[in-house]
C-alpha cells in the first residue's frame, strides 16, 4: 500500500514538473521576451517598422517585430547593396514598398523574378519573413561578421529595445518651394490628376491640389494609400532624381526614415525666410459667405478676408484647407452634407476646439505670452457684444453681388486706426496705483500702471491680428477692468470686489483674491519672472507697525 501511494506521489511530482515546464515554455513562445534584457531600458527611434505587417491579429503567435529599418539600410550601404534587396521593382520602375512582394494581400499580378505571388495568406507571409530575414542573418554569421538574431524571441519581444517616436512629416511653404525651385517650377513633377477617358495620370495647370485630396488613409481602386503614394514619389525621386530636377546633395535628399520622421531632424530642416507666394489663382482679397446655392437663406453679413495676410502668418494651405483647395462653403454648407461629414458653416468657422475654425485658431494665438495675461482672465465663451461685428462687417449677402467691387482690403472695413488707441491721452493714466487691501500686515503694493497699459499697447499694435480685433478705443484697459466701463476713471475694484467677501467664491472673489488672483494669474500667463514671493510686491512692516494698526500676523 505503502508503495503504491509513493508511486503516486511520484507520478504527482512528476506531472506537477512537466505542467511548471510546460507553463514555462508557453511564457516563452508567447511572451517571446523572458530573455535578460527583456527588461532593458527602451530608446526611441524613428525608423521602426513593425512586423509583420498584413497578418491577421488573430493569427499573431507572438509579439509584432519592432524592425529598425534605417539600421538595415546603412548596413546595406555599407554592403553595396541598395533597397532592392528587400524591396522589388514594379515593372514600371517604382520600387515595391512591401517586403519581398511587388503588393499586400488581396490584389491580383506579379510576375518579377524571385517575387511570391502576391495573392498569400497569414502562414506564407510569415514563411516569407522567416526565410529572408532569418536567413540573411545566418549567412552574415557564417562570414563571421556581426549579424542579426536567429533566434525567435530575439526578434518577438513582449518589451523591445526601441520605442517608436515617429513624428508626422508636413509639406510647409518653405519645403515646397525648394521643391518648386528644384523642379524649375514645373508641377507636374508632382502634381496629378487621373484621366478617367485616357486611364492614365495626366497635369492640368491651375488645379494643383493636396496630395490627400485624391489619396486617403487607405488603398481605394486604382488609388494608393496616402502613406504609400508619397513614399513611393519623394523617397522614388530622391533615390532616382528624373533628369529635368535639378539635383543637390544626397545629405539634402533624405532617403532614411529618421531624416524626415525624428523630431530634431524636422527642426533642423533649413528654412526659406518669406518664400515667394504660391501660384494657384487665389485672390489676394475676398468677402466669405455661405455658398450661391445657400446665399438666400443667409442672415449674417459677409466676411471680409484677407487671403495674403493669412498666407504671410501661415505656414500651409492646410491650416485652413483640408484636403482640396475648394472655397469652405463648398463643402460646409449651411446644413451641412456627408462630404463635411455634417460639419455645417457655422461650426466650421466657429468651432474653438480645433485649428482648422476662424474663431479655433484665433484662440490658439491668444495663448502666446504676450496675449494670456490678459486673455486667460477673461471667459473664454463670452465674446464682447460688438465681436460679431468685428467679423461680420461685410455686406448682407443679398448685396454681396452687387457691392462686392467697391471693396478691395481690410482698410475698407476698419472701425477705426490700424494701432490700438486710448480715448484719453497717455499722461491721463496715473504712473502708479498703490494697492493697499493687505495694509494691515504689508506696505501698499505700488503697481507701475502706466508702464504696463504701454507693454499691453506695444504687443497688440506689433501683431497684425490683435491691432485689427483690439483697434476699438480702451480695449487695453479690460484685460484688468472686466465687466464694467472702461475710460479714463474706471470703477474702483473694490466696487464689486468686497473687502469681506470670501476669496474662495470662484466667480467673485473677495477683494484679496480678486487683487491676487488677477495680477498673479497675469504674470504666471505671461511668464513674468517676478515676483517670486509676497515681498517682491509688499515691503513687510515691522512689528510695531502692525501693532499699532491692529493687524495679526
Amino acid at each position: 500500500m505503502r508503495k503504491a501511494e509513493a508511486r503516486s506521489t511520484m507520478q504527482a511530482g512528476h506531472w506537477t514538473s512537466i505542467a511548471l515546464l510546460g507553463t514555462l515554455l508557453i511564457c516563452s513562445f508567447f511572451m517571446g521576451g523572458c530573455t535578460p534584457d527583456a527588461a532593458a531600458e527602451q530608446t526611441g527611434r524613428a525608423d521602426l517598422v513593425a512586423f509583420v505587417d498584413g497578418v491577421s491579429l488573430d493569427h499573431q503567435e507572438r509579439p509584432s517585430v519592432q524592425f529598425p529599418h534605417d539600421l538595415h539600410t546603412e548596413v546595406m550601404k555599407e554592403r553595396k547593396e541598395d533597397c532592392s534587396l528587400c524591396h522589388p521593382a514594379h515593372p514600371d520602375g517604382r520600387l515595391s514598398f512591401s517586403y519581398q512582394r511587388l503588393d499586400d494581400r488581396g490584389k491580383e499580378g506579379g510576375d518579377s523574378t524571385n517575387v511570391r505571388v502576391v495573392n498569400i495568406g497569414d502562414d506564407e507571409i510569415i514563411d516569407l519573413y522567416h526565410d529572408n530575414c532569418i536567413g540573411c542573418h545566418q549567412e552574415t554569421a557564417d562570414t563571421g561578421a556581426a549579424a542579426g538574431p536567429l533566434a525567435c524571441g530575439d526578434c518577438h519581444r513582449r518589451r523591445p529595445p526601441y520605442l517608436s517616436s515617429r513624428e508626422p512629416f508636413g509639406f510647409d511653404k518653405s519645403l515646397h518651394y525648394r521643391h518648386v525651385k528644384a523642379a524649375g517650377e514645373k508641377c507636374e513633377a508632382c502634381h496629378h490628376e487621373y484621366d478617367e477617358a485616357k486611364k492614365e495620370l495626366v497635369y492640368e495647370k491651375g488645379k494643383e491640389s493636396s496630395c490627400r485630396d485624391c489619396h486617403r488613409e487607405e488603398t481605394e481602386e486604382n488609388r494608393s494609400a496616402f502613406k504609400l503614394a508619397a513614399h513611393e514619389a519623394c523617397i522614388g525621386c530622391h533615390r532616382e532624381p528624373a533628369p529635368e530636377i535639378k539635383t543637390e546633395a544626397d545629405s539634402v535628399r533624405p532617403q532614411l526614415c529618421v531624416k524626415c520622421h525624428d523630431l530634431q531632424q524636422q527642426l533642423a530642416i533649413e528654412t526659406i525666410e518669406d518664400p515667394p507666394r504660391l501660384k494657384r489663382g487665389q485672390g489676394d482679397f475676398m468677402l466669405l459667405s455661405a455658398s450661391k446655392a445657400d446665399l438666400e437663406s443667409s442672415k449674417l453679413r459677409t466676411v471680409p478676408f484677407s487671403h495674403v495676410d493669412h498666407e504671410r502668418v501661415t505656414t500651409s494651405c492646410r491650416v485652413c484647407h483640408h484636403d482640396t483647395l475648394e472655397s469652405c462653403s463648398e463643402c460646409h454648407t449651411l446644413q451641412g452634407t456627408e462630404k463635411s461629414e455634417g460639419v455645417n458653416l457655422f461650426r466650421a468657422m466657429h468651432a474653438k476646439m480645433t485649428d482648422h475654425s476662424c474663431v479655433g485658431c484665433h484662440d490658439t494665438e491668444k495663448t502666446a505670452p504676450e496675449c494670456a495675461g490678459c486673455h486667460d482672465q477673461l471667459e473664454q465663451a463670452r465674446l464682447p457684444e460688438e465681436g460679431c461685428e468685428l467679423c461680420h462687417a461685410g455686406p448682407l449677402p443679398e448685396l454681396l453681388e452687387r457691392e462686392r467691387s467697391r471693396y478691395r482690403s481690410l482698410d475698407d472695413f476698419r472701425a477705426g486706426p490700424s494701432e490700438v488707441a486710448l480715448s484719453f491721452a497717455l499722461d491721463d493714466v496715473p504712473e502708479t496705483v498703490e494697492i493697499g487691501a493687505l495694509s494691515n500686515e504689508y506696505e501698499p503694493a505700488k503697481m507701475p500702471h502706466r508702464k504696463i497699459v504701454e507693454k499691453l499697447t506695444q504687443y497688440i499694435n506689433e501683431n497684425s491680428t490683435a491691432a485689427y480685433f483690439h483697434g476699438h478705443e480702451d480695449v487695453v484697459c479690460q484685460g484688468c477692468h472686466h465687466q464694467s466701463p472702461v475710460g479714463e476713471k474706471p470703477p474702483l475694484c473694490k466696487s464689486c470686489h468686497g473687502a469681506d467677501s470670501p476669496d474662495l467664491e470662484l466667480m467673485k472673489p473677495g477683494l484679496r483674491g480678486a487683487y491676487h488672483r488677477q495680477c498673479l494669474g497675469c504674470h504666471q500667463s505671461m511668464d513674468l519672472q517676478k515676483p517670486k514671493d509676497c515681498s517682491g510686491c509688499h515691503a513687510e512692516k515691522e512689528e510695531a507697525q502692525i501693532a499699532a494698526s491692529g493687524g495679526i500676523r
